[in-house]
């Protein structure tokens, strides 16, 4: 009696201790959160570039999820993977990153959640309906994947789903997970930017006005500074901050220009160039390419073709298009991309309202061939996991071999053509039905990233060089350049009646046919070349990072359901019970005298 006494305390004791030591294991791991990423890919290992951010956070930052409530499996898994991001955030930031998950939308009435939706779309946020079930009511479910992040004082609105049409739910989810560390780390980069590069917007020649880039600049000024740059040198705007110096030193007055106009462009890390219209003199030509001699970097938005939508109303419904003479065509084929005079026509494409006469409150809305939707199927971090690009009349490009890297950024799809100058563009082309095999081109380029050694179009000139008044430079051997053969690529629409600046991307006139936002990604695609281009934090090659998908196989699993049923449910229970009585019959033949 004794001895099962002495037995039962010590089986206590033991137990007790074995309790405590789980307790502090448990308030030690809590004090000094840390894990080990044994996934294939490094899923949770953060590149240094989000380690350096969120070190650098001096305040809390606050993310409001509204990810929550009740929806598929597949929303489940985003809603768990961001948990663990924000979690390696909040351990590298030294608890600096905080985090609430909330269901905005339960036991709200529908005007209620009308009223929640609208306000959390105008912020910037994305708002799904995920597949429903047979017997639920189209238009009662909604998710919002994102939240909002506060700072300091000033919120940030981020997407977590990455939608791309023409993939399964799984492959969605998967890409967006692929990319929280990006939309986190960019939302944090937001946060503490500040602003040190500059980007300037080229005027001067016809380009695109301030309204018409409302949108991509406001965009940009989250991360840098933004400023519209004269490079018209007839302009006495662009001239009369150095007439001063000019008056003092006459006699090398050419270069005292020249210099000056140079340094004021090279303060800005890039310059873009939207939709030039006015022909460009050799002088500025000269300034432009020593700006990329000297390390500046170029985004070229042209149209080689005068095409546009108000030509059709002008002209009853038809116009021809012609080539567009702006004296660029020789500067960018020796930096190794030539831009055709022609259009591309793409049965991959988007849209135009149209007259109604059948009646009803909607217009029309019918695809239109000269409107390519840019296919996107490369692994390069500006275009990876995002979805298609809108382009309008937008002309082909020719990689040239000339000493650099190219990487076609944005192509057409399998089925398309190029219509060489001059182009008739009429209405009457919706009446008809395009034959397929009319369509034989595919892959056509319409954005070119170049980069490497770039060679002065100037510098087998003796004659410009001879008269330059300065010293030229006549390659660069690390630069990079961005060609995209549509002026109106970061154009956003603007109602005239009410002032409304639209989201670049975004097509009122889609939206409106369709009854829903209809958004394109022109606006990421652009902020990513930029990134690329200027931002020395390398946060732009977060976005190569690969999550391997583990797809269970439907067929099998449906086949094998009651199978695997049994095995997880049942044998689990028939072998405790065969170990318990194993244990039992061994326990007894040895103490049992």
């Amino acid at each position: 009696m004794v001895r099962k006494k002495q037995i039962l305390i010590g089986g206590l004791y033991n137990f007790l201790i074995l309790l405590l030591a789980v307790v502090a294991v448990n308030l030690f791991s809590e004090q000094f959160y840390d894990r080990i990423d044994l996934t294939k890919e490094g899923r949770f290992t953060l590149s240094n570039t989000s380690r350096e951010l969120a070190k650098e956070l001096d305040d809390a930052v606050y993310f409001h999820i509204f990810l929550e409530g009740d929806f598929p499996s597949e929303y489940r898994r985003l809603k768990k993977a961001t948990k663990d991001m924000l979690n390696e955030f909040r351990r590298l930031s030294g608890n600096e990153v905080e985090y609430k998950f909330e269901d905005m939308l339960s036991g709200k009435d529908v005007q209620e959640k009308e009223d929640i939706l609208r306000q959390l779309s105008s912020k910037g946020l994305l708002v799904t309906q995920p597949e429903m079930d047979v017997d639920e009511i189209a238009g009662e479910k909604y998710i919002i994947p994102g939240g909002l992040v506060f700072y300091k004082g000033k919120e940030y609105p981020i997407n977590l789903l990455k939608q791309e049409y023409g993939k399964s739910p799984e492959e969605i989810i998967n890409g967006s997970i692929e990319l929280l560390e990006y939309e986190i780390a960019n939302v944090l980069r937001k946060c503490i930017s500040g602003k040190t590069a500059m980007i300037g917007f080229a005027e001067g020649h016809g380009e695109l006005g301030v309204m018409a880039i409302a949108d991509i600049v406001r965009s940009l000024e989250e991360y840098y500074t933004v400023h519209r740059v004269n490079l018209n040198l007839l302009d006495t705007a662009t001239t009369r901050p150095f007439w001063d110096e000019i008056a003092r030193d006459t006699a090398n007055s050419g270069a005292v220009l020249f210099n000056g106009l140079l340094s004021g462009m090279l303060e800005y890390d890039a310059i873009v160039v939207a939709k030039p219209t006015i022909e460009f003199m050799e002088e500025e030509l000269l300034l432009l390419d020593q700006y990329v001699m000297n390390g500046g970097k170029l985004v070229w938005l042209v149209d080689p073709m005068v095409a546009e939508m108000d030509s059709l109303d002008a002209n009853s419904g038809t116009f021809v298009a012609f080539d567009r003479q702006i004296n660029l065509d020789d500067m960018l084929f020796r930096y190794g991309v030539r831009l055709n005079p022609d259009l591309i026509e793409d049965l991959n494409c988007h849209g135009i309202p149209v007259i109604n006469r059948r009646g009803g409150s909607r217009p029309g809305f019918q695809p239109w061939i000269f409107y390519p939707l840019a296919a996107m199927d490369s692994e390069h971090p500006i275009v990876r996991n995002l979805d298609n690009m809108w382009l309008r009349f937008a002309s082909s490009i020719d990689t040239l071999g000339r000493g650099n890297k190219k990487t076609v950024l944005l192509h057409t799809g399998e089925n398309s053509r190029t219509m060489p100058n001059p182009v008739r563009v009429s209405l009457n082309l919706l009446a008809e039905r395009p034959a397929p095999e009319l369509f034989r081109q595919k892959n056509i380029p319409m954005g070119v990233l170049l980069e490497g050694k770039f060679t002065s179009p100037f510098a087998k000139r003796r004659a410009v060089k001879r008269n330059a008044p300065v010293q030229l430079k006549d390659t660069i051997n690390d630069n990079a350049m961005i060609v995209i053969a549509d002026g109106d690529f970061v154009r956003n629409q603007v109602n005239p009646e009410r002032g409304q600046i639209y989201p670049l991307g975004y097509d009122r006139y889609a939206s409106q046919a369709f009854g829903q936002p209809i958004q394109f990604a022109n606006k990421n695609f652009f902020i990513n070349c930029i990134d690329y281009l200027c931002d020395k934090s390398g946060l732009i090659d977060v976005r190569t990072k690969k999550v391997e998908l583990r797809l269970l196989d439907k067929v099998k699993v449906k086949k094998e359901r009651l199978k695997w049923q049994l095995v997880n449910m049942v044998l689990p229970i028939v072998l405790i019970l065969v170990f318990g009585i194993g244990n039992g019959v061994y326990r007894r033949r040895k103490y049992v005298r």
